[in-house]
């Protein structure tokens, strides 16, 4: 029984997808802290000047203790015009006829004063359908409470019976060698996710690399979840991947979100 559990973030890039389809149940940890410039609230997308920041306005009225499933957003005018920049900026894409109205659709829907952390989520699950992820997901606030960073996960882990914990590579310094020790001790093998990122037809010029995965949808349509799949490889050892250089061990500069 393999387990994930990460932060749920805007308009996620083709990584958080891999980690999710490795997996047999994925936990949305949407009751941590909301953080202002994060990937909680934006993502990119490629134009023809190069990457682009796509925002989800958040309401300003948050305080240090607002978390993802209490904050809210203000979409409406802000939708508008990123659904004008994909159709201006990937109306020659491959498979833009094909997945643009849907998604144009599914972004329109985002109703103001929405939850943050269920805008998200909703858009996570509308991606996995058209990639053929089937993999379980649940909400961290609809399980019980658990208290300490790495024993919340841990916990969540035994909840499912889980004897081995998928972590994305950027949560490695959040979890610590102190935190695998802890982990073993609860009799849960640690591995560390490892995504190639895969290289596919883009429209316009040259390729940039971990964009949202809107990016994927609008270029390869139905190839994109063989294309995503492609760039899977074997995750790591807990000790092994420790053992990597930061700049071997590859997979850090991602849209992750830490677990």
């Amino acid at each position: 029984m393999r387990v994930a559990i990460m932060q749920p973030t805007w308009l996620p890039w083709m990584g958080y997808f891999d980690l999710i389809d490795q997996v047999d149940q994925f936990v949305f940890l949407d009751t941590v802290q909301f953080s202002k410039q994060s990937w909680h609230c934006r993502n990119r997308v490629k134009t023809s000047h190069g990457s682009k920041w796509i925002s989800l306005p958040v309401s300003a009225r948050f305080s240090e203790g607002t978390s993802l499933d209490t904050a809210v957003v203000h979409p409406e005018r802000r939708m508008r015009k990123f659904a004008k920049t994909l159709h201006q900026e990937y109306a020659s894409a491959q498979a833009f006829e094909r997945e643009f109205p849907a998604l144009a659709d599914h972004l329109s829907s985002i109703s103001d004063s929405a939850c943050l952390a269920d805008v998200n989520i909703a858009f996570i699950l509308f991606a996995m359908e058209r990639l053929g992820i089937t993999t379980k997901t649940v909400r961290a606030q609809s399980l019980p409470k658990f208290d300490g960073r790495v024993m919340r996960l841990i916990e969540i882990c035994r909840l499912y019976g889980a004897d081995t914990y998928v972590s994305a590579p950027g949560s490695a310094d959040y979890i610590g060698l102190d935190g695998i020790k802890r982990f073993e001790e609860a009799g849960i093998d640690v591995v560390f996710q490892r995504y190639d990122h895969p290289i596919y037809p883009q429209c316009g010029s040259g390729f940039l690399g971990f964009m949202s995965i809107v990016d994927l949808l609008l270029n390869a349509g139905e190839q994109a979840g063989a294309i995503l799949r492609s760039g899977h490889r074997d995750p790591i050892p807990a000790l092994e991947f420790f053992s990597i250089s930061r700049s071997e061990s590859g997979g850090r500069e991602n849209n992750y979100g830490a677990a």
